[in-house]
């Protein structure tokens, strides 16, 4: 595996309380604790813990009149491993994304973006990916990067109508100092 990613996973088991608080009719906190534990697909199979504090700020705001409606979502995740938490990964994860989206009779218009950045030793689970059903549709994941990448960033723009749907996707997945290479869907 690459430096910096775990392999793959015999068995993953997760425990994730949370306490999620409202910080103003908009804005939520979502905070709280993951204990994950990975058994690896290695020969000589040892488990790993792969425990992390979590947190998510949310923000949803929604227009309505009388022909329209609109919704802004937006939301910053934090992941921080760290050796509090008797963990055998030390990493942090950040992650961003602003959801818009535009309904006017049977025309639905929605624009949506995403960053994120890991920064050391992450497992393979946390890792990002692109190339599914949400993400740079029309491109398979395992071409684009099969273990998932520690830098992401993409944009969809979306029109409906009815049954009938167009999107653009772009976006790009790389690890710490490769290259950048931006990649295009339209469907």
């Amino acid at each position: 595996a690459p430096v910096g990613t775990s392999g793959a996973y015999r068995s993953r088991r997760n425990f994730q309380p949370t306490a999620t608080i409202a910080l103003a009719k908009p804005l939520t906190l979502e905070v709280g604790l993951r204990f994950e534990r990975l058994e690896e697909q290695s020969p000589a199979v040892h488990a790993e813990a792969a425990n992390a504090f979590i947190t998510t700020l949310r923000y949803h705001q929604r227009l309505d009149d009388a022909a329209s409606q609109q919704d802004l979502d937006a939301s910053y995740s934090l992941r921080a491993a760290t050796n509090l938490l008797a963990t055998d990964f030390a990493y942090t994860s950040h992650f961003a994304s602003l959801r818009y989206q535009f309904k006017h009779g049977k025309h639905t218009v929605i624009d949506e973006a995403m960053g994120g950045a890991i920064g050391g030793r992450a497992p393979l689970d946390d890792r990002f990916v692109l190339g599914n059903s949400r993400w740079l549709r029309g491109w398979n994941k395992y071409e684009l990067d099969p273990l998932g990448g520690n830098r992401v960033v993409s944009n969809s723009v979306e029109y409906r109508y009815g049954p009938f749907k167009a999107f653009y996707d772009t976006g790009a997945i790389w690890d710490e100092g490769q290259a950048v290479v931006p990649r295009h869907a339209l469907g």
